[in-house]
């Protein structure tokens, strides 16, 4: 997961002024996906913002017709303690979209895993849900949200099986991120060994960066510089956001990190 700022995000012309009027619509009793053409309009600008990859788990995926999803359901939720029909009047707010692949979006089985969000919305704090129309800052959401600055450095994954994990030790955030994995079945087995390729190539480039940087400082010539520099760009392609799964790597690369080799923090802080 990377964090994806909705601030960059186009609309058609008139989009807004249609968007208003199913607003109204829905809010005097119309079923939300009758004019569900308004966030397929958006399908392809939501893509672009995360490199085409799902902003869930940073793959990429088909454009689908179910590509995006409600990060607030826009209808029924499921878990919440009372009944409720829906963040209804967030169907067509742009800032609740997200755009997600299938297995993170539909619930479905894996070969070993259940998982996808469908109409999972469960709060760190039940009893401040909010069930009509009107302002939801009061709500914390359990999931993480890729639209949230900090929530995608919560994740991590298993060097060893590609498996996610969480990131923190913190006690919330741990269950924020375990709860996360589940609903974005981001434990999906396929998705887990892609990962885990990813993070192979990355140790592999990594050993190989920190050999020919040793041999570097031991003779700084030009051609020593060049070896090492063309290793860690390398490195550095694996960790930009248009990479897959850029965000497990980072957490791996962070992992790394040491005197000896310095040059490992610059670079993640040069992405």
């Amino acid at each position: 997961m990377r964090y994806v700022d909705l601030i960059n995000l186009t609309m058609p012309p008139g989009w807004k002024q249609r968007a208003e009027e199913a607003a109204q619509a829905v809010a005097n009793g119309a079923d939300p996906n009758t004019y569900s053409q308004l966030w397929r309009d958006l399908k392809n600008s939501l893509a672009e913002l995360l490199h085409e990859k799902c902003w869930y788990c940073e793959s990429r995926i088909d454009r689908s017709d179910n590509a995006v999803d409600h990060f607030r359901p826009k209808g029924r939720v499921n878990g919440a303690t009372n009944r409720h029909e829906g963040y209804r009047w967030l169907a067509f707010e742009p800032s609740n979209f997200r755009y997600a692949c299938t297995f993170c979006n539909s619930k479905r089985i894996g070969a070993r895993t259940v998982g996808g969000k469908a109409d999972c919305f469960p709060l760190i704090d039940e009893s401040l849900r909010v069930y009509a129309a009107g302002p939801i800052d009061q709500e914390s959401p359990m999931l993480l949200d890729p639209c949230e600055l900090d929530d995608w450095k919560l994740l991590g994954c298993h060097q060893e099986n590609g498996a996610p994990c969480a990131a923190s030790t913190d006690p919330i955030s741990r269950q924020r991120a375990e709860i996360s994995i589940e609903a974005y079945h981001l434990h999906y087995e396929p998705t887990c060994k892609h990962r885990h390729r990813e993070a192979v190539q990355l140790m592999a480039d990594l050993d190989e960066a920190k050999r020919l940087f040793e041999l570097y400082t031991k003779d700084p010539s030009p051609d020593k510089r060049s070896s090492f520099y063309t290793a860690a760009k390398r490195i550095l392609r694996k960790i930009n956001r248009e990479a897959l799964f850029s965000g497990d790597m980072r957490f791996l690369l962070k992992g790394q990190r040491s005197e000896k080799h310095s040059w490992i923090q610059e670079l993640l802080l040069d992405n």
